[in-house]
């Protein structure tokens, strides 16, 4: 299912001494299937933006399509809507509250009326996607686990809703090394098996090199950049003047080209560079 956002602007506290425009004519579309990332600096409406994709926040004006459907319209019933854009907030293990994994991943397919025997299979289906043993997890309780493990019970509970659009806003925040890139590689997988589209929302350049075939940079409310990573990150001197970084990698060839060492190809990630350097040593 794809997005479309057509000069959306969103303001807070409009009217008071401290009005906020966190959305200033935000424009762009992102496919069906993609995997699209949505990076900007701390304040920079990324947040705002995404919590307009279900409903949560109306905008002050513009128009969003999710699939063929004009969610802004007026009159539109958002019900169904949330059934097909599953929104995981930062720190979702924080909501859960059964006292089981299973439960806990069921209690949205309960809410929307379906039979024991599907919300049974939804939660399989959903523990399978994230990785996470039926026969081991689903009796257990959910404080009892890693935050890894929590949180990839949080995003089963959204995925057992069976979403078109999977929206996820830092879902590797506050993890340790080996917990984030296994919520990543769960995201990678996902994306390929169930074939929905994710938007991932990040601050994490390295990130977004790895696992996002779009990119939108947003800056002060506005959408600055649109594009594959390979596009975006080359631009570094605009992503610098907002205060983004190029991924490790880029600032690595940074510092070999300045040494006179050129690799003679593009590269955005440590894997794409150990590659471009072994094949320069073999020269």
């Amino acid at each position: 299912m794809s997005i479309r956002v057509e000069h959306l602007t969103h303001i807070y506290n409009k009217g008071l001494t401290y009005e906020t425009k966190a959305l200033d004519d935000v424009s762009f579309e992102i496919e069906e299937g993609a995997f699209a990332g949505i990076i900007g600096h701390t304040g920079s409406g990324k947040s705002t933006l995404i919590q307009h994709f279900n409903g949560i926040l109306k905008p002050e004006s513009g128009r969003i399509w999710v699939g063929g459907t004009e969610i802004t319209e007026k009159g539109i019933k958002m019900t169904e809507i949330r059934k097909r854009v599953g929104l995981v907030f930062q720190y979702p293990e924080y909501q859960l509250f059964e006292e089981t994994v299973a439960k806990d991943i069921a209690f949205g397919p309960m809410k929307m009326g379906l039979s024991e025997e599907e919300i049974d299979k939804r939660v399989r289906d959903a523990m399978e996607l994230v990785m996470l043993d039926y026969d081991v997890y689903a009796e257990r309780s959910p404080f009892e686990l890693s935050g890894g493990q929590k949180r990839r019970v949080a995003i089963a509970g959204v995925l057992a809703m069976k979403p078109s659009v999977l929206i996820l806003d830092e879902p590797t925040a506050g993890l340790d090394p080996k917990a984030h890139h296994e919520i990543l590689d769960m995201l990678e997988k996902l994306h390929e098996l169930d074939g929905c589209t994710v938007i991932l929302v990040s601050h994490n350049m390295e990130d977004m090199a790895e696992i996002a075939d779009t990119i939108i940079v947003m800056d002060h409310g506005k959408v600055v950049l649109q594009g594959t990573p390979r596009e975006v990150y080359g631009q570094r001197e605009l992503l610098t003047d907002i205060g983004l970084e190029a991924p490790a990698a880029m600032q690595f060839t940074k510092i070999l080209e300045e040494k006179g060492i050129s690799l003679q190809e593009s590269v955005m990630t440590m894997d794409e560079t150990a590659e471009a350097i072994l094949r320069l040593l073999r020269k």
